[in-house]
C-alpha cells in the first residue's frame, strides 16, 4: 500500500476521481492513453467516472447535470471466487474483481470459455501462456498459484491508463482511497469504471459493453 506521499486516487462522492501524482519525485504518477502515450497532467487531475464528459479522460462537471452515483450496489453471493485446479497449474477467478475487458477469452480459449462449463480449463494450454495471460489481467480478476507458492506481485510504474471505450487501468504503487473496495482487490492493479454504469464502483464490473460507452477525448 503506498503511503500519503505517493501515487493515489480518491473518489469523491457522486463526482470524480481525484489523481495525486505524488510528491515524491522518485515514484510520480503518470496519466497515459491507450496507445501508451502520456496525458500531461499538474500534481492533481479530476478523472470523469460519470460516462458524461466532453473533455474525456478528464472531469468537466458533467455529472452534476446527470443522474450519476457513485453508490456501490453490487453484493456478490457465496462462491464468488473459484480455484480451478489443474495438472501444473491452478487458476484463480475472483468474480468480485472481473471488469469483462475479455483479454482472456479473446486470446486464449482453449483456457476461457463462456459457453463451457466450468468456463475455465486449466490444462487448456501451457503454463507459460496461462501465466502471461494472468499477468496481462487488467483488473486483478485473474491469478495463479504453481506448485502451492502464489503468484509474485508485479512491480511497475504508478500509472493510470484510460483504455479504449473502457475503465481506467491502475498500475504500479497507486492507493486507491477507498473503504469500499472488495476483499481481495490486490495493491498493484485494478480496474475503475468510466462509464458511470458500474454497480461495483469505484471498479468496472462490465456495463461499458452494455451502455455503449464511448471515449471521446479532448
Amino acid at each position: 500500500m503506498a503511503d500519503r506521499s505517493g501515487p493515489r486516487i480518491e473518489p469523491i462522492a457522486d463526482g470524480p476521481l481525484r489523481y495525486r501524482k505524488g510528491t515524491d519525485p522518485e515514484d510520480r504518477g503518470t496519466l497515459k492513453r491507450a496507445d501508451g502515450s502520456e496525458i500531461e497532467i499538474r500534481d492533481t487531475a479530476l478523472l470523469c467516472r460519470c460516462g458524461a464528459s466532453a473533455r474525456k479522460p478528464f472531469c468537466d462537471g458533467s455529472h452534476a447535470g446527470t443522474d450519476f452515483t457513485s453508490a456501490r450496489i453490487w453484493r456478490p453471493g457465496p462462491g464468488e471466487v473459484m480455484d480451478h485446479v489443474g495438472e501444473r497449474i491452478t487458476i484463480h477467478d475472483n468474480r468480485r474483481l472481473c471488469a469483462h475487458v475479455e483479454f482472456c477469452v479473446q486470446e486464449l480459449p482453449t483456457v476461457f470459455d463462456r459457453g463451457r462449463r466450468p468456463w475455465i480449463d486449466p490444462d487448456g494450454a501451457s503454463v507459460e501462456e496461462i501465466v502471461a495471460l494472468c499477468d496481462k489481467c487488467p483488473s486483478g480478476a485473474l491469478g495463479y498459484t504453481i506448485h502451492g507458492q502464489e503468484a509474485v506481485p508485479r512491480v511497475r510504474p504508478a500509472t493510470v491508463i484510460a483504455s479504449r471505450e473502457g475503465p481506467f487501468f491502475v498500475e504500479g504503487d497507486v492507493t486507491i482511497v477507498d473503504p469500499a473496495l472488495p476483499e481481495g482487490a490486490p495493491e498493484e492493479h485494478c480496474t475503475l469504471c468510466r462509464c458511470g454504469a458500474s454497480r461495483n464502483k469505484p471498479l468496472c464490473d462490465g456495463k461499458h459493453w452494455e451502455v455503449g460507452f464511448v471515449d471521446v477525448e479532448d
